[in-house]
């Protein structure tokens, strides 16, 4: 592994172009991750059929498997982005992430496939710290947001891409419950859309070596390193103890917005399927749609508006906007579940992809903003440790728990989703609400 390049004094910003090529690269490996993480939410009823096994227990592939090993490996990634090639740590965390998405596919048992599942996790946790630290030496802070958005616009595509492609493809196979392939023998239907999908990303990740990796940007005096080496996690900590307000609002309250907007992506497919009966490639195809092209119109609207407000001088605009979506998704969302129309649904996903899908380029632009150049890499792990351990893996599984162990019924699933809806928005946007002066104060000290 390439040691990354010394630290300068200044920092010249690359290029627009090459800045944003990097963003372009850096996007379609996110939108492989999101393909590769979230296929598994169109296969829920052929997994549960052949390992005999319920929603509790797939959502812990969904979200625990993944989310567990994602979070513990993003903490030492975290040291790694900030000392080493970013370009490479992407590079091996792709390499991990699409081989073991492909083992899924080799899968005999539930054990099987929740060890594969927790490569996935362990591959993905390298993606976002180094993104995140790529972008923000590559971006001035008012221009951050927008790019991270965009970055956070293949999490759409690859959520919409997993929807479309995944439905077509388990359509196709729908009418074989195995097929033959050379060398594996005899595979399940659901086992050859993961060998489909996952063996033709392992060559993606090379794209990271069709650009220079920009300088490190420094925002501590050459004396503050001296007395903090960069490789001490003890100045990660001083640095969260002495800004503690912000830290704490931040990381709750988007990781209790996580819970809904996880909860309701995964789970989605599955409720069109006991509610209405909708078979795998319309699903796929709706959802796809809706999703991507929504979710689109929001990732640019959020970015925008919070880079122009961050702009005029409103610091806090990043929680801000994101409180204020939070409350007004709530009840939409909740209306949309319960209203037992599809199209009535498929209207509230909409907007709940606008409102509330730009979470994680927002949550990153912010924590970005408020982060010591050298410090980012580990202060985004411990961020994305929290994040992806209690939203992304905590909410799938809260509306199964719901379901299983509350409704105890199949078929109200959409209670579930309504009742993770109606807890989580609310508690995340006051937790927002309240750290707005916090982050203020972070960075005007940082000035």
């Amino acid at each position: 592994m390439m040691k990354s390049e010394s630290l300068p004094t200044g920092h010249v910003f690359p290029k627009p172009a090459v800045a944003w090529y990097i963003v372009a690269v850096l996007f379609i490996l996110y939108w492989l991750s999101l393909l590769d993480r979230l296929l598994i939410s169109l296969l829920v009823a052929p997994i549960r059929r052949d390992l005999g096994i319920s929603d509790f227990e797939l959502s812990l592939l969904q979200g625990f498997a993944f989310g567990l090993f994602y979070a513990v490996c993003g903490l030492p990634l975290g040291w790694l982005v900030d000392r080493f090639s970013r370009r490479w740590v992407i590079f091996a965390g792709a390499t991990v992430w699409t081989v073991a998405t492909a083992l899924c596919g080799v899968a005999q048992n539930y054990w099987q496939l929740f060890l594969a599942r927790v490569g996935v996790g362990a591959g993905e946790a390298a993606l976002s710290p180094a993104a995140y630290s790529l972008l923000a030496d590559s971006f001035e802070p008012h221009r951050l947001t927008t790019a991270m958005t965009v970055y956070s616009m293949g999490s759409l595509f690859g959520t919409g891409m997993a929807y479309l492609l995944g439905g077509l493809i388990v359509g196709l196979v729908a009418e074989h419950e195995s097929v033959l392939l050379p060398i594996l023998g005899e595979v399940r239907s659901w086992q050859l859309v993961f060998l489909v999908v996952g063996l033709p990303g392992i060559l993606i990740g090379l794209l990271v070596f069709t650009f220079k990796e920009p300088a490190r940007q420094l925002r501590l005096a050459p004396v503050a390193l001296e007395q903090h080496p960069a490789g001490a996690m003890r100045e990660v900590f001083a640095h969260m103890r002495e800004h503690w307000q912000f830290f704490l609002c931040h990381h709750a309250g988007f990781t209790i917005a996580c819970m809904a907007v996880t909860g309701l992506a995964l789970w989605a497919p599955a409720y069109l399927t006991r509610s209405f009966a909708w078979k795998p490639a319309e699903i796929g195809l709706w959802l796809g749609v809706v999703g991507t092209a929504s979710g689109f119109i929001g990732a640019l609207l959020a970015g925008q508006w919070v880079d122009r407000c961050y702009a005029r001088g409103q610091h806090d605009a990043h929680m801000r906007w994101y409180a204020i979506s939070c409350l007004i998704s709530c009840p939409i969302v909740v209306a949309g579940v319960l209203w037992d129309n599809p199209w009535v649904f498929l209207a509230a996903f909409a907007c709940a992809q606008i409102l509330v899908s730009p979470i994680m380029g927002i949550a990153a632009a912010a924590l970005q903003i408020a982060s010591p150049a050298h410090l980012r890499g580990r202060l985004s792990s411990i961020y994305l440790f929290i994040m992806i351990l209690l939203g992304i893996g905590l909410g799938p599984t809260l509306v199964a728990a719901f379901t299983d162990f509350i409704f105890q019924d199949d078929a109200k699933l959409g209670y579930s989703l309504a009742l993770l809806f109606a807890i989580a928005c609310p508690v995340a946007s006051i937790i927002l609400l309240a750290g707005m002066k916090s982050m203020r104060r972070v960075l005007d000290g940082m000035r």
